[in-house]
């Protein structure tokens, strides 16, 4: 029902990845999947523990290949993996870019949203971004103090997902986002508030739903016709909570992590850009705010590629 026929768990064995093996866990058994296990040995000059390893980084580079792939083979014993399809993957160089390398060959990413090394990427979840924006495939970025599923060999695999809350921008959103909100509701018999942030000036973003310039002076009949838009693009489901649906006028950056909080949502989702030049470097994306801000697992869904 989910849709994923081969899962791939990035690891750099930190407390966000440990939480994020659990979630790929239960999804592969969830989905009857095959789970791919990655974990990427950061050969770059900036991960190297003192700048005077740099003279000789072939021992110290050695060394932490040997540590780490030790590393690996030990998480792969971890009990939530038992009895599943695992192939285990070691691969050296930038996190990121081998990360988004693999994902071009899997239906969906999982990864904790807070990494290790090096230092400078650890407290703002670099790789954790650059994966989002540039990955073919959805990326679930789980933090490290979230809820997770449960390990039991006798009972049925669950997730921990009991409301989604789906950050939807009705003009422009990636149609596997709806998807995969739909079918995550209905195995997680979870209920669903779709969200449409109105922000401050919104007259341009109006045009392209057909509304006159004047529509922006008029609050009521904005909203009116984002409810509509937000009823056409994820209507009631058949069988399933009923959908709540959302206008609320603000910062998106604002506006979206306090109705996580005031709903308690177990799951945000989320359209994703690929980032574009120098921006990744100077303006931090919707995503990228709202990754920082969330405590719970946030599912970042790619734009299919301009053809």
């Amino acid at each position: 029902m989910l849709g994923f026929n081969r899962i791939l768990l990035a690891t750099d064995f930190s407390d966000s990845a440990t939480a994020a093996l659990l979630y790929a866990a239960a999804l592969t058994r969830l989905s009857h999947a095959t789970l791919q296990v990655l974990h990427v040995i950061d050969t770059r000059v900036t991960a190297l523990p003192r700048w005077t390893d740099v003279f000789r980084s072939t021992e110290v580079f050695a060394a932490k290949a040997a540590t780490e792939t030790a590393a690996l083979q030990e998480l792969l014993a971890h009990p939530a993996l038992a009895g599943l399809p695992v192939e285990q993957l070691v691969r050296q160089g930038h996190p990121a870019d081998s990360i988004i390398d693999l994902a071009a060959n899997v239906d969906l990413v999982v990864m904790g949203a807070q990494g290790t090394t090096p230092a400078l990427e650890r407290t703002t979840g670099k790789v954790a971004q650059q994966v989002a924006h540039g990955s073919p495939a959805p990326v679930l970025l789980v933090p490290a103090r979230c809820r997770v599923p449960e390990t039991s060999a006798t009972l049925p695999p669950t997730l921990p997902v009991q409301h989604i809350l789906f950050a939807l921008h009705v003009i422009e959103y990636a149609p596997q986002a709806v998807t995969l909100c739909r079918a995550l509701a209905t195995v997680c018999h979870a209920s669903l508030t779709v969200l449409q942030v109105l922000e401050l000036d919104p007259s341009f973003r109006l045009s392209a739903l057909g509304a006159g310039t004047g529509l922006s002076h008029n609050l009521d009949g904005t909203n009116a016709l984002l409810h509509k838009r937000l009823e056409e693009v994820m209507p009631d489901m058949p069988t399933g909570p009923a959908i709540e649906r959302l206008v609320v006028r603000g910062n998106p950056a604002e506006v979206i992590p306090q109705h996580i909080k005031e709903r308690s949502a177990d799951l945000v989702v989320m359209s994703v850009h690929a980032y574009e030049g120098l921006k990744k470097f100077f303006v931090p994306s919707m995503v990228d705010a709202v990754l920082a801000q969330t405590p719970c697992p946030l599912l970042a869904v790619p734009f299919l590629p301009a053809l």
